[in-house]
């Protein structure tokens, strides 16, 4: 009976450890783990320019549904490089609304990348457009596309460029 005890006693332990690891080093996947986050997917193969160059360190993910379930034609950038405040380091790009918008968290608990699957939270879902006075820039981002690229600008001084061109394959 010691001997159980003492398993169990141990089980328990290196189960609280692993959670306390989990939330402290990948906080999003306890989100997964009871529904409040998602997994958008892998990068898609597309080429990105900014300022007329292409720029390897933006991924481009496929956004196939919303929340609710409903279908939805719309791509989630991920920068690399981004500005200092972190509000541009992740870009939704929203077509069948015609608007573009930055989430409202990208906390590592909203919003990461892990083994090039990018997980999203039900939060981070909800985005400020980027014409938006208050929450977003008060900045018309001229968004354009077709089935076979996406163009628009990003705010002026946020970036290090200040457009973006996306060739969908």
């Amino acid at each position: 009976m010691k001997r159980l005890l003492f398993i169990l006693t141990g089980l328990l332990v290196i189960y609280v450890v692993a959670s306390i690891a989990l939330e402290v080093y990948n906080p999003i996947l306890s989100k997964w783990a009871t529904g409040s986050a998602r997994i958008i997917g892998k990068p898609i193969n597309a080429i990105v320019y900014t300022d007329g160059h292409i720029n390897n360190d933006i991924k481009v993910y496929r956004e196939n549904s919303y929340w609710d379930g409903k279908k939805s034609n719309a791509y989630i950038l991920k920068l690399n490089h981004f500005d200092k405040e972190g509000m541009l380091e992740f870009i939704n790009i929203f077509l069948d609304e015609k608007w573009i918008g930055r989430p409202v968290s990208t906390d590592r608990a909203d919003y990461d990348v892990i083994n090039s699957l990018l997980f999203q939270s039900d939060v981070s879902y909800h985005c400020a457009d980027f014409r938006d006075d208050m929450k977003g820039f008060d900045f018309d981002p001229h968004l354009a596309f077709n089935h076979r690229e996406i163009k628009f600008n990003v705010p002026p001084r946020w970036l290090k460029f200040d457009s973006v061109r996306i060739e969908l394959n």
